[in-house]
């Protein structure tokens, strides 16, 4: 997974200060998500930010086509603009990133993710986006991820705080409980 270094975190910040005073951060999001999800299904575009063969004005002309003919938003249009302008073409997935966990912390949603050893049904994820808005007293979005090595049950993380209730964990730990007997 990617994440978001020192550069991508501080041209976020800048444009989240921008949106927020503009009155635009859902705006802002809605695009940055959209080309994030442009630029991970595309060879190409991951190749024309990443890439040091481009130069600086064309990766500016091509990302300002792409934002036009998609339709962003002048003020994201621009962000695409500066950072590709000052070489930070490789930094915009992770300062998509760090501009998400900005908009989340604004709107006081917490995050969480859920990871079970088989796909959850519906019934079953909207279950525990329940008892989790109970638990941190508010909005929740809960992203979910498959883990067959979990075996059954369920490892839940929100924040930096991990519960681990998976069949896998209790097996290790009555393994390391028999090694101590």
């Amino acid at each position: 997974m990617t994440h978001a270094n020192e550069a991508a975190r501080r041209y976020a910040s800048a444009l989240f200060e921008l949106a927020q005073d503009k009155g635009d951060l859902a705006n802002v999001h809605k695009d940055f998500k959209a080309f994030v999800e442009l630029a991970t299904g595309s060879e190409d575009l991951t190749r024309l930010l990443e890439s040091p063969a481009f130069a600086r004005e064309d990766k500016v002309k091509a990302l300002a086509e792409l934002a036009k003919k998609a339709g962003f938003g002048a003020l994201f249009a621009k962000f695409l603009g500066t950072m590709a302008q000052n070489g930070r073409g490789r930094d915009v997935i992770g300062a998509q990133l760090a501009f998400d966990e900005l908009y989340a912390k604004q709107r006081g949603v917490k995050r969480a993710v859920v990871r079970t050893a088989r796909d959850m049904t519906g019934a079953e994820r909207q279950r525990i986006e329940s008892i989790l808005a109970k638990a941190v007293g508010g909005e929740v979005e809960l992203t979910s991820e498959v883990d067959p090595s979990l075996i059954g049950g369920v490892q839940l993380r929100i924040g930096s705080q991990l519960i681990d209730a998976s069949l896998a964990a209790k097996l290790e730990r009555m393994n390391t409980a028999m090694k101590g007997a």
